[in-house]
């Protein structure tokens, strides 16, 4: 399919396979589309996410970067997965299709969750569901469906899961689950956001902090979710203020400050170019906002609040790219570090230090 700028192809024949390419061990690998990586050496993903950002920061933003990436388990490493289901089995979508594919395990979660797949396919009636979403943290299931199962099918699950929810109602077990980074507790609800691979959020949060240094007295935190990094990093500032317009991430943000003891932090429900107020001062910003990035009036505010130092994380390179190249005005980009989030995927995760520059007058 040819394009204005670029043009794309789908692979019909391997004529002489890559010193690079491996097997792949999903028997869904050539149906599913997930996982974009899997048929390449593990040391050469990281280094196609490297050049990829590094590329796109370069085009984008005219800024040249050399970062690290830091890697990740191969497998194993996600504690959702979000299902389809077709002829009474659980499914992935094939990427960019509505075609579903019935699938009894999946390499990117646990044997835990993969036992509950097979469980669900064999044992359960799901003719009248339509997604079900497994969440695994600190060792417990939830299960979400949307549709409706037998009354007998919901007892049968009684003894494979510790928390049920059809169509947003609690039916059984925990309400919330809970996770532990480091030495913070976070309850996750059925609806919250909460990052897919714990061993790289923890490195994620722990950069943050690297950031963020000391004795920051007032820091920001944009997106914050269910408090996560804000409470990760609250040792860093005497006080933080969390932006999100989740009511869901908003009750378990504050939820997750009491239950971890935190005093110097609050949270605000909202959009945050509507709560973002450029006549605030803050020693740190830091945004972790969705694949969109940063909308404008967003950015402009920034701007104008002129802190010492933004950290931005981000899942997406090209809004990232665009938005340091619109911050440029005022800031400098100081540091960038890649993590692997999700490997076998082309997705990277990184973060950047904007540092305000220093403006000389005569």
């Amino acid at each position: 399919e040819e394009h204005k700028n670029y043009s794309t192809g789908k692979l019909v024949k391997i004529i002489t396979p890559s010193k690079d390419r491996v097997p792949t061990p999903c028997p869904y690998y050539n149906i599913c589309g997930g996982c974009h990586l899997q048929g390449l050496n593990y040391s050469n993903q990281l280094k196609y996410k490297k050049e990829k950002v590094i590329n796109i920061l370069e085009k984008y933003s005219n800024i040249k970067v050399n970062p690290d990436i830091i890697p990740s388990s191969e497998y194993h490493y996600r504690n959702k997965i979000s299902l389809k289901v077709k002829d009474n089995k659980l499914g992935l979508l094939s990427e960019n299709t509505h075609n579903i594919n019935p699938i009894d395990n999946c390499l990117l979660v646990s044997n835990k969750v993969n036992n509950l797949i097979k469980y669900l396919n064999t044992n359960i009636n799901l003719s009248k569901v339509k997604e079900v979403i497994i969440r695994e943290n600190n060792s417990k299931l939830m299960l979400i469906i949307k549709g409706n199962i037998p009354k007998k099918d919901i007892e049968l699950l009684q003894s494979v899961i510790d928390s049920l929810y059809i169509n947003d109602k609690h039916i059984y077990g925990l309400i919330k689950l809970e996770e532990i980074l480091s030495n913070y507790k976070y309850v996750i609800s059925p609806n919250s956001f909460f990052q897919i691979n714990k061993e790289q959020t923890i490195n994620l949060y722990n950069q943050v902090k690297k950031y963020l240094g000391n004795n920051n007295n007032n820091i920001l935190d944009l997106y914050c979710g269910s408090a996560t990094i804000g409470i990760y990093v609250s040792n860093n500032a005497k006080n933080i203020t969390g932006i999100e317009i989740n009511p869901s991430s908003i009750l378990d943000a504050k939820e997750n400050i009491k239950l971890n003891n935190i005093t110097n932090m609050n949270v605000l429900e909202g959009n945050v170019n509507k709560l973002l107020k450029s006549n605030n001062t803050y020693d740190a910003i830091i945004v972790d906002p969705p694949r969109s990035g940063l909308d404008k009036t967003t950015k402009e505010t920034l701007l104008k609040i002129k802190s010492p130092k933004i950290i931005y994380v981000s899942c997406n390179p090209i809004t990232l790219a665009r938005d340091i190249k619109d911050l440029s005005i005022n800031y400098n980009l100081q540091d960038i570090k890649l993590f692997d989030m999700f490997p076998n995927t082309y997705h990277v995760e990184s973060i950047v230090l904007l540092n305000k520059k220093i403006q000389l007058y005569k």
